[in-house]
């Protein structure tokens, strides 16, 4: 992914679309799952996305406050079952089922890991760098818990 002559304003403005669409995808899925597991799994990743669109919402309109609180923290590795990787994306309609949300969350989470790196990369030396690295590491572990979800439920069911 290329960030060639994007601003940190274009890629907050991206971030804030993308943990839009997230939230609203496990918005409306948690609110069909029938397995008690999946809603609050749902839910609490929805609760996850939503931070993210406000804590990026909140860096558009003060970039200085935001700066100065990003933390470096420990961004350590997050395990990548890979189980959605081979999978197909397809589009969901509104007749998708668990299994084709699941993929397609999963393969979302992935896009949002890799936009998130490629930002963390280019703006290396830019005080929000470390910011985008870390979450490039939360969508990593959205992706792990679909992934076990779908190891679970999906998996499980065959």
């Amino acid at each position: 992914m290329s960030t060639d002559g994007w601003t940190v304003e274009k890629a907050l403005k991206i971030g804030v679309t993308m943990e839009t669409g997230a939230y609203n995808l496990y918005s409306s899925t948690a609110k069909k799952a029938k397995n008690p597991g999946s809603k609050k799994l749902l839910q609490e990743l929805a609760g996850d996305e939503l931070k993210h669109k406000e804590y990026f919402e909140a860096a558009l309109k003060d970039p200085k406050k935001v700066m100065n609180e990003a933390k470096g923290g420990d961004l350590k590795k997050v395990m990548d079952l890979k189980l959605s990787d081979p999978l197909k994306l397809a589009p969901l309609g509104h007749d998708a089922s668990y299994q084709d949300t699941l993929i397609f969350a999963a393969k979302s989470e992935q896009t949002a890991v890799d936009f998130y790196t490629a930002l963390s990369k280019a703006y290396s030396a830019h005080p929000l760098g470390k910011m985008w690295g870390e979450f490039a590491r939360m969508e990593q572990g959205h992706k792990l818990k679909i992934e076990k979800e779908y190891d679970d439920v999906v998996l499980a069911d065959n």
